[in-house]
């Protein structure tokens, strides 16, 4: 009785196929080979203004853009450490003038403090919207705020976090 190796044991290879969901050369056998219809054309700039001065006239004041934030840790900085500070019960406030002809800009700091990631996205985008409906308003252009949540700000509403921010927003127009 000969003993083997079950590894050295060759097996035998299947013959290729060709997969039967695709049938024609291009995949697909109802298809010709070439694509027929002609390319359509999007929409042109209207005369002489170019495509970025077109996107800027549809935009509506109240819109949020990424334009309207500030996100460099240095403006961070700098607008706490030059910055009028003004104090709520749940946030607090920063503002500074940058420039008169620059649109007013928000930046938002909400700690692992104040909650999870959800309680912490819930009051960014509460702020955005309160900055975004009535605080740009409020305050003259050309103003950087930062808002710094603080603890108990996830639980509060909208309307508080609304009358919260309006009348810091309130103080900051006055002193600046």
């Amino acid at each position: 009785m000969a003993l083997t190796d079950e590894k050295d044991l060759s097996t035998p290879q299947s013959a290729t196929k060709t997969n039967p969901r695709l049938s024609g050369a291009n995949g697909d056998a109802g298809r010709a080979g070439g694509d027929k219809t002609p390319p359509q054309q999007g929409p042109q700039a209207a005369g002489d203004i170019d495509s970025a001065e077109a996107a800027r006239l549809g935009r509506r004041p109240e819109s949020f853009s990424s334009a309207d934030r500030i996100r460099r840790r240095a403006e961070f900085l700098r607008l706490q450490r030059y910055g009028i500070r003004v104090q709520s019960d749940h946030f607090v406030l920063y503002a500074i003038r940058f420039a008169a002809g620059e649109p007013s800009r928000l930046g938002i700091t909400v700690s692992r403090q104040v909650g999870q990631a959800v309680v912490r996205n819930r009051i960014k985008r509460r702020v955005r919207e309160c900055f975004r409906r009535s605080i740009r308003s409020t305050i003259p252009a050309g103003i950087g705020m930062v808002v710094i949540a603080r603890r108990g700000a996830g639980t509060l509403d909208f309307a508080t976090i609304r009358s919260e921010l309006g009348t810091a927003a309130f103080r900051i127009g006055q002193n600046l």
